[in-house]
């Protein structure tokens, strides 16, 4: 009998399922809940909302920087609708303010603006902004508790 040299149709069938197996694996990595694809995109989309509120940081910086300096002779020092939409826009203009509302204080809250931000035509943030303090937040400020002694 002389010697054959080849592949067995059993070792071609374990390497078909082993490739199998390796492609249903890496399949799955990159698709569902924990996928790579899936985690890309809420990594934009959380990137996107950093962008918006990092340029309403500046602003609200710009605001509070002109209010300390005693030589500034601009409009720009008071925390308003008006300066929020412009420094904002000035600071990125990839981020427009769509709305800027102003909340008067009272016993739960202090004066604050709600203010919208929207990145290119993608989604619409919203951020709240303490009139007096400048301080950026994702809720609804609430009024400070003073403890007496």
């Amino acid at each position: 009998m002389r010697n054959q040299r080849g592949i067995t149709l059993i070792a071609l069938v374990i390497t078909i399922i082993v490739l199998l197996i390796l492609a249903g694996v890496s399949i799955a990595m990159l698709t569902g809940e924990n996928g790579i694809l899936t985690k890309a995109t809420d990594a934009k989309a959380k990137s996107a909302e950093a962008e918006a509120e990092e340029a309403l940081k500046l602003a609200l910086s710009e605001i509070l920087a002109n209010k300390l300096d005693p030589t500034y002779e601009g409009s720009e020092d008071v925390i308003n609708e008006a300066n929020i939409k412009k420094l904002v826009t000035d600071n990125n203009n990839n981020v427009t303010v769509t709305e800027a509302t102003e909340t008067e204080a009272n016993d739960t809250v202090p004066a604050y603006f709600t203010v919208k931000l929207q990145l290119g035509n993608n989604s619409v943030y919203t951020r709240y902004v303490e009139t007096e303090s400048g301080k950026v937040s994702t809720s609804v400020p609430t009024a400070s508790v003073e403890s007496g002694s």
